[in-house]
């Protein structure tokens, strides 16, 4: 395993390396020096900042690094191979800055693909993948990037990190909560890790500020994120102390503002230190200018702001949903602070790209939290300060361009129209997209009360999801595009991801295009001669489901056949007939008793289960078809759809051969298909384990039984076959 990335393994796993790490006397190390990966961030058109830190033992306060400078070399390609290298340089490691480097590589070419290393005394890095800016004002067909926010440690794996990686974007924007500041007791979390005892308390001192960053950044997902992409960061509250603001403290009664102000400049520091920062942000001891702005040509810029270190003190005492708030409309309140509102109005008044983005760390849109007639906000994001709020917003409808707000903080996925300032209105100035956190508040769920009806008492807001994940936006100058990410569990390692719900802003047309109905068949994986359930739901159904028609398809029928299907009992009158040769099935219903009521936020409404057999191992669409739907109001509703699939096998994993089940338990012990059970099947199945060949055969790979696909799996499939 460890030459197939085991290290990596068991620290997803939780495994604890417990041995101290040294550097001789000759000053050679005796083990990695970059245990905290390389990151690069801050594109412009011909540079990058590079980053490092030299850590052999992360988990102590200084790396296990001697009190002395160490020289960095670093090289800059344009192959992952480094063969071709266009720009080298040394840095220097100093131990006043726990042997970190941020290197300023220029004279690159912009909109351009590179490839980073570094090297000291003769260890070498991670390769890392980095990507310019292109040159302001010049023509950009498309931009994809994705945001995440709230990766807290104790909470679960950074599994959506991992996807990120494995999207290869043009750039990943994190907006806050990077770490965590309470203290952790590693065996009461899912990881299930012992601690040195300086984790067990909350951050106050630079030490274990640092210390915090470094157990973070030994994460392996968290590292492959930081090496695919350039990162644009900024910071929320909890870098610092919770929900502090300016000079004031979370708990003002237990530490003083001098106290805190020494805190947050060690907090500040430390932030600096960890992270791939251009020299202007720098702190001078408990300041740092954080807001920027950065342009990718003419296609999108980031006004990247900072909602903490400037803003007054959270109004009526801090309330999640404060009924009869006066106070958060006091002209004199801030979120932003002068020059910052200044220079974000100058940004929005004077750009010359199609999109401008406002990527910030709380929620920025209108959004009552209290149930029923009443209405409630919460005074710690942009209700707490309306005026500043009613500022921006006419700055969107006045000067910006298609604004679109990005934002954190909320643990939850969000889409929401921001409606116009003006009295009266209730048209679009822009949209904005709230993304869920990477591992804080556990597995989560789909749906919860708390979103049903928050999305029920806004008219602006569209969407809800409660799982963890991360945001992937495609932008072109037509349209941008949002596809919402989500894990199924962070509880344990390993979680595919899907796209649980996309939204359109087009263009010229402010605010969330207009979602339509949508009937999805899901994917489905069973053995072959075997039979497995597929499902059938519906989506996006605001006016409700009075019934309709549908059909479904195998694009293949060799390989597969339906044997059966039937349409939920929430339907008074329903019909299901399969055709004769298995191929499809006609789904009619209709609802008597209106049971299927309007659904928010993108639930999926269940409609029917289809019994499939399998009969040849590969794999067939299992195509959907729309013959009629009719809204409560037996209005046609104009419906999307989206395919299933069916896999019969398990299929080949790797190009291999089919894998086999040598005891006919279930189990395919035999990953490679080569009619032995040997180390080898553990490895195909350790670099394919995020394969849809894998994922989509849980059955097939779930060696310890638990119901789900994680790393224990590989450990567990290692011993039987030992």
């Amino acid at each position: 395993m460890q030459r197939t990335g085991g290290v990596s393994l068991a620290a997803m796993v939780g495994m604890s390396g417990g041995a101290s790490a040294q550097v001789t006397e000759d000053g050679e190390f005796e083990s990695d020096p970059y245990s905290l990966g390389v990151k690069s961030g801050d594109p412009l058109p011909n540079s990058v900042i590079l980053w490092t830190r030299l850590a052999p033992n992360p988990l102590e306060a200084d790396g296990a690094m001697p009190n002395e400078s160490f020289e960095v070399n670093w090289e800059v390609a344009t192959d992952e191979a480094m063969s071709d290298v266009v720009t080298s340089g040394t840095a220097t490691a100093k131990p006043e800055h726990v042997h970190t480097v941020h290197v300023d590589a220029d004279g690159l070419q912009s909109d351009t693909e590179y490839y980073y290393q570094f090297e000291c005394r003769g260890e070498s890095s991670p390769v890392g993948r980095t990507k310019t800016a292109p040159e302001p004002g010049s023509s950009v067909d498309e931009f994809q990037f994705g945001f995440a926010s709230c990766n807290r440690w104790a909470d679960g794996y950074f599994t959506a990190f991992r996807r990120m990686a494995e999207d290869e974007l043009d750039l990943i924007v994190h907006l806050g909560d990077y770490i965590y500041e309470y203290g952790i007791d590693g065996p009461a979390t899912p990881r299930n890790r012992q601690l040195p005892q300086a984790y067990k308390k909350e951050t106050t001192d630079l030490d274990t500020y640092r210390l915090r960053y470094a157990l973070y950044n030994t994460d392996p997902d968290m590292q492959a994120a930081h090496a695919s992409a350039p990162w644009l960061i900024t910071r929320d509250d909890h870098e610092v102390d919770n929900n502090w603001a300016g000079d004031v403290p979370q708990d003002p009664d237990k530490q003083s503002t001098e106290e805190f102000v020494k805190r947050r400049a060690a907090a500040f520091k430390a932030y600096y230190e960890h992270m791939p920062f251009r020299m202007a942000q720098k702190p001078e001891g408990a300041s740092q200018k954080l807001y920027r702005y950065y342009e990718f040509g003419d296609l999108i810029d980031f006004n990247v702001l900072d909602t903490r270190h400037y803003r007054s003190d959270q109004a009526c005492d801090d309330v999640f949903n404060k009924v009869d708030c006066e106070e958060r409309f006091e002209e004199d309140r801030t979120i932003l602070g002068d020059a910052q509102e200044a220079w974000l109005l100058s940004n929005l008044a004077e750009t010359e790209t199609t999109w401008n983005v406002l990527a910030n760390q709380l929620p920025f849109a209108k959004m009552d939290f209290k149930q029923g007639p009443e209405e409630g906000y919460r005074t710690e994001q942009w209700d707490g300060y309306v005026p500043e709020q009613r500022q921006v917003k006419r700055a969107f409808e006045e000067d910006a361009n298609n604004p679109v707000v990005i934002t954190g903080d909320f643990h939850s996925h969000w889409a929401n129209n921001l409606i116009s300032a003006k009295s009266g209105s209730d048209e679009p100035v822009g949209a904005e997209f709230v993304g869920t956190s990477i591992a804080s508040g556990g597995d989560g769920a789909d749906m919860d009360d708390f979103g049903r009806y928050v999305v029920t008492e806004n008219d602006n807001v569209e969407y809800y999801n409660n799982r963890r994940g991360y945001v992937r936006c495609t932008v072109t100058p037509e349209a941008w595009t949002t596809e919402f990410q989500v894990v199924e569990y962070v509880e344990e390692p390993g979680a595919p991801a899907r796209t649980d719900a996309v939204f359109q802003v087009e263009a010229g047309q402010p605010g969330l295009q207009p979602k339509h109905p949508k009937v999805l068949a899901d994917a489905v994986a069973v053995g072959n001669g075997k039979t497995g359930t597929a499902e059938l739901t519906a989506r996006w159904l605001d006016e409700g489901l009075a019934g309709g028609s549908v059909t479904l398809s195998l694009s293949n029928p060799e390989v597969a056949t339906i044997t059966d299907a039937s349409v939920v009992d929430a339907f008074g009158m329903a019909e299901a007939t399969v055709s004769s040769d298995g191929s499809s099935a006609t789904l009619r219903f209709a609802d008597l008793d209106k049971n299927v009521q309007s659904v928010v936020a993108g639930t999926d409404t269940p409609l029917a289960t289809l019994d499939v057999r399998g009969d040849a191992t590969g794999t067939t669409d299992l195509e959907v078809a729309v013959d009629r739907l009719n809204d409560e109001a037996g209005s046609d509703l104009q419906a999307t759809t989206d395919v299933g699939v069916v896999v019969v096998g398990p299929p080949p994993v790797g190009g291999g051969d089919a894998p086999r089940d040598p005891d006919s338990d279930g189990l395919f012990e035999d990953v490679n298909g080569n009619g032995r059970l040997d180390y080898s099947d553990i490895e195909t199945l350790f670099e394919h384990f995020d394969d849809d060949s894998v994922q989509l055969n849980r059955a097939a790979y779930d060696f310890n039984e638990n119901g789900k696909l994680d790393y224990d799996d590989i450990v567990t499939l290692y011993d039987g076959i030992n």
